[in-house]
């Protein structure tokens, strides 16, 4: 026993003196190109998971053993190795070239995309830092291969739509995990990033990308890193600011002035103009021809300013920035503002055995709006009147400033008419409030321990809050703040008042074991196991008031007690709400990764994981994926031949849970609810409110990828093809089942879809030399996204009313309509064929055909231009959607002839109206039995090609030569201007093709314009 002891203290004291006297220093040095320092090139030890980045003077520091193997990258550049022996400084100069840039280290793994098998495209902060746009995604539109960013509103900081590879669900979650240092966040929750603390942006594609993230990664993961500092950095400061505006964009439409409106009512027999002479219609067009899109748009004032500060010591490192953001919306009455702060602190032990760091980042946002885009509510359309407001109508009031009312009495209801719409939202836009607060904190900490030789245990922990609040106010002495209260005899007091206060907080951890080593100088394996754990809660609580004091509005002593009777009843009863939901995942997996003298790669994942949305027996999910690469360049025949080139396969699968595409819907789908009914026998009558489905389960997502990275003639042509096919089984979808049930319907998984297509990403440099660099870029994709099994009861078509259906065979949202055939010019009815092509006057559902067109892009992609000369700099972006459609209500009502005298104004269009036999036109007669309504609904006639291509950024830029300021007390200085969205060729009518991947349009916040000027001071 004795001997056994003192042998096992002999060992452990042999492994301590080896690792304790182990030959560890701080090397440093300067990384550069042809023309100077490089910031933020990449620094890796070879075999670890210990990396670096250069500072702004392309300065690094890294803690190494001598014998150690240092990596140097940068995008665009050949990656040098250097050997660490007896000197603590190494400066490299790195040469252009090389397209296989660094992957940055994720929540999970680091790797080169040398070595990399996986689907991975990044872009750096350099493409997205100086754009004006209030959400950092929207900058990403056309940069990456496959993704798709669909934003459908141009409100100050307002959400997109993210689509990778195609729509992965029928009903569950169809967009990208998103991860920031590590920590999973809401995908909506990007107006509170500041993208000047952006260091770049990973997309994961494939499988062997994210299978690792399980549960979450069926649509793909999208990474973003932040800046971080660098060891032994002396004190550094950025400051960044830009001033300019934005603007509305062309209307593609006419719309007809008060003359043209006039005339064309007194011709067919209805409106205003049918009742006044010629002389009377004259007279008025002359006094008011109003633009109504001039009244409620404005140009929008777009300021930021932020500060950057980054320092480091031998063993620390720190990022600290302040961020201010403010864009006023194009429509009046609408702003945004930010407030950001964000610290990125690192720390080593002084033998580097022990590493750590901590990230904050505290975020408010205040947006002011209005809302009502899109609704059929017309007193509360905003956008809607814009269009819809009648010409002859005048804004001003008698001193020439823009009116307030109109002259309407509020509490009027015989003047308060759809005519005077424009004065109704004008009013609303001045006198109510729509305000939406939120404060965001994303919060983390990871550390790791290289307790033995090879060896290393990490830990890293996570916090995303949300908290919103939201104050919305109906002014009583607005003009529909009386008819806010009802009364039987009539109230005194009209207004609401409604607050919200929520509260989203998801918590993430990471345990993982990681064994790396290299056998014989050839064969790298790296191993790594893992224990994550998710916890989210979301809770809320608000109020609507009915009856305010006008006197008092905006504080609670406005609130008229629920206590008071007027007439027969309470007219000012609030109503209240509160909620509290949570869900979570538990997961263990593991990766594998396996090198050959940079020839072969191989790359295995398996993954676990327990969802609460389903019962015991469907709770754990099993993903997985398999990956290899092999990099031919590295072989005899095509070394010293200018070729880089490496193919690429894998295959795997991906997992998702989020049953009706939100955080936290269908939480309960496996149990059987009761709920409140009505009375029974005087007393309140529990009632089944849904029968639970033990049998739902996961949806799956196997995704088999192959591509080819490749670069020729020493990489001025490089890039990359991928080519997928992505298909999700058990789709979560509505099934029928008989109402005796207590219901219709049930949430089931049957079916499945896929998605197949092609990416392409390519980059020439066209000219290098003389100080002059030329860079073409370009990408485009092609996605065929289509149902391949419904359910049986189904028949292979889902319609729910509407335009458009599940097909099988087809896209998702694939229009399933009635086809328009014109006009019967014997009678001015509208004409539509038959599902066997003949000719019918009667819209009927039996004659719904399969369009075969869908509101989701079939391509996408985009190219641009970077152009530099000694210090200037002029780069251009352009982006594209193609083969995607869209339902024209805007233009439909304004072509509307089923009614004339409606309120609306009209496109020019509508005076080709059919009015005699023989009439040869496309618009019907004036009373036809169909409206705006029944044709977007039921027929083609305004089914648009939506497809665009936009100047999405433009920018002209100049650095000062540091000789230039040499006597002065900064250390760089950099001026630049910029435009966004400035041109876009589309033949959709409407004021933006770009909408989201929507089915129709109605009165929706356009895309803006937006120019700034900017400046970058380092001092």
């Amino acid at each position: 026993m004795r001997s056994k002891f003192t042998w096992i203290m002999t060992l452990l004291l042999a492994l301590t003196f080896n690792f304790s006297f182990a030959q560890e220093k701080v090397v440093s040095g300067t990384v550069s190109d042809e023309t100077g320092p490089l910031p933020s090139a990449n620094v890796f030890v070879k075999g670890t998971q210990r990396s670096a980045q250069t500072d702004i003077d392309g300065k690094y520091s890294i803690s190494v053993n001598q014998g150690e193997i240092l990596e140097f990258s940068f995008t665009g550049y050949e990656t040098q190795t250097v050997t660490v022996g007896a000197q603590n400084s190494y400066n490299v100069t790195l040469q252009e070239g090389k397209m296989l840039e660094t992957v940055v280290k994720d929540v999970y793994r680091s790797i080169t995309k040398e070595k990399s098998a996986m689907a991975v495209a990044g872009i750096s902060a350099e493409a997205i830092e100086d754009r004006a746009n209030a959400s950092v995604l929207q900058s990403l539109q056309g940069q990456i291969a496959g993704l798709n960013i669909g934003t459908g509103s141009g409100q100050p900081g307002a959400d997109s739509t993210i689509i990778l590879r195609g729509v992965g669900s029928i009903s569950g979650n169809v967009e990208p995990l998103f991860v920031i240092d590590g920590i999973p966040v809401d995908e909506d929750g990007f107006r509170s990033l500041n993208q000047m603390d952006i260091a770049d942006v990973q997309v994961y594609k494939d499988a062997a990308a994210t299978s690792i993230y399980g549960n979450r990664g069926a649509n793909g993961v999208i990474v973003i890193t932040t800046k971080r500092g660098s060891l032994d950095q002396k004190m550094q400061f950025r400051y960044t600011s830009q001033f300019g505006y934005s603007e509305l964009q062309p209307l593609n439409m006419e719309l007809m002035n008060s003359s043209e409106l006039l005339s064309f009512q007194n011709r067919v027999g209805q409106g205003l103009g049918a009742e006044l002479t010629d002389a009377e219609r004259e007279l008025l067009a002359r006094q008011n021809n109003t633009y109504w899109t001039d009244i409620f748009f404005r140009k929008g004032v777009t300021k930021s300013h932020n500060l950057a500060i980054t320092t480091g010591s031998k063993t620390t490192s720190n990022f600290t920035s302040l961020g201010y953001f403010e864009q006023e919306g194009i429509f009046m009455n609408t702003t945004f503002k930010r407030f950001s702060v964000r610290n990125n602190f690192s720390g080593r032990s002084e033998n580097n055995k022990f590493n750590y760091s901590f990230n904050f980042n505290g975020n408010f946002s205040r947006s002011k709006g209005i809302d009502g885009a899109g609704t059929n509510a017309v007193f509360f359309a905003p956008f809607r009147a814009a269009l819809h407001g009648l010409p002859y109508l005048s804004p001003y009031d008698a001193d020439g400033s823009v009116t307030n009312d109109g002259g309407l009495t509020p509490g009027d209801a015989g003047a308060i008419t759809v005519d005077k719409v424009p004065y109704v939202l004008l009013n609303s836009a001045k006198m109510n409030t729509d305000v939406e607060d939120e404060i965001k904190i994303l919060a983390g900490f990871s550390a790791d321990w290289n307790f033995a030789k090879h060896l290393t245990a990490g830990f890293q922990m996570g916090m995303d809050y949300s908290g919103f609040k939201t104050l919305e106010i109906l002014h009583p002495n607005s003009l529909l703040g009386p008819f806010q209260v009802d009364g039987t005899n009539g109230t005194q007091f009209g207004g609401t008042q409604t607050e919200s206060s929520t509260r989203d907080f998801r918590f993430n951890s990471v345990t993982r074991l990681n064994y790396n080593n290299t056998f014989a100088e050839k064969h790298t394996l790296d191993a790594t196991f893992f224990v994550e754990y998710n916890k989210s809660h979301y809770d809320g609580i608000g109020f609507n008031q009915l009856g305010l004091d006008p006197r008092l509005v905006g504080t609670d002593a406005a609130f008229i007690p629920g206590t008071t009777v007027e007439g027969d009843n309470q007219p000012y009863i609030p109503t209240l709400t509160s909620f509290k939901v949570s869900e979570g995942l538990f997961s263990y997996f593991a990766n594998f990764d396996y090198d050959y003298e940079s020839r072969f790669g191989l790359t295995a994942t398996i993954r676990r994981d327990a969802s609460f949305r389903f019962v015991d027996d469907n709770k754990w999910g099993t993903f997985w994926s398999v990956g290899g690469r092999w990099n031919l360049d590295k072989e005899e025949f095509l070394k010293g031949k200018g070729v880089d080139l490496k193919v690429r396969a894998s295959y795997g699968t991906s997992g998702n849970q989020r049953i009706n595409n939100a955080q936290y819907s269908a939480l309960n789908l496996t149990r059987s609810l009761y709920g409140q009914g009505g009375n029974y026998n005087g007393s309140v009558g529990t009632v089944p409110t849904q029968i639970g489905y033990t049998d739902l389960r996961w949806e799956e997502t196997a995704q088999t990828n192959i591509g080819v990275d490749f670069g020729v003639w020493n990489n001025k042509l490089s890039g990359s093809v991928d080519v997928y096919r992505k298909r999700t089984n058990d789709l979560f979808q509505s099934t029928p089942v008989s109402p005796v049930n207590a219901t219709s319907s049930i949430d089931t998984n049957i079916g499945n879809l896929e998605n197949k297509g092609v990416e392409l990403t390519l980059k020439y440099t066209v000219y290098d030399k003389n100080g002059w660099n030329i860079v073409l870029n370009g990408n485009t994709s092609y996605n065929k996204n289509f149902i391949r099994d419904l359910p049986d009861s189904y028949n292979g078509l889902v319609f729910n009313g509407g335009s458009t259906s599940l097909i099988e065979g087809e896209a998702i949202n694939t229009y399933y309509i009635v086809r328009y055939a014109g006009v019967n010019p014997s009678n001015g009815n509208p004409l539509f064929y038959t599902a066997d092509g003949g000719l019918t006057e009667t819209l009927d559902d039996s004659d719904r055909v399969n369009t075969g067109k869908s509101s989701y892009p079939a391509w996408q992609g985009g190219f641009g231009t970077l152009v530099t000369y000694k210090g200037f700099e002029f780069s251009t972006q352009w982006s594209y959607f193609a083969d995607l459609y869209r339902n024209n209500l805007d233009y439909a009502e304004l072509e509307e002839t089923n009614i004339i005298d409606d309120g609306s104004n009209r496109v020019s269009s509508t005076a080709t109206v059919w009015q005699n036999v023989g009439d040869i036109t496309s618009v019907p007669r004036v009373g036809n039995p169909y409206g705006a309504v029944d044709y977007i609904n039921s027929t083609d006639r305004y089914l648009e090609d939506a497809s665009f291509l936009r100047l999405r950024n433009v920018l002209l830029g100049y650095s000062f030569s540091k000789e230039t300021l040499q006597d002065l007390p900064i250390s760089g200085l950099r001026f630049f201007v910029q435009g966004e969205n400035l041109l876009t060729f589309s033949s959709y009518r409407g004021w933006d093709a770009e909408a989201g991947f929507r089915t129709t349009d109605r009165g929706n916040y356009p895309t803006p314009k937006i120019y700034t000027l900017g400046a970058v001071i380092n001092f």
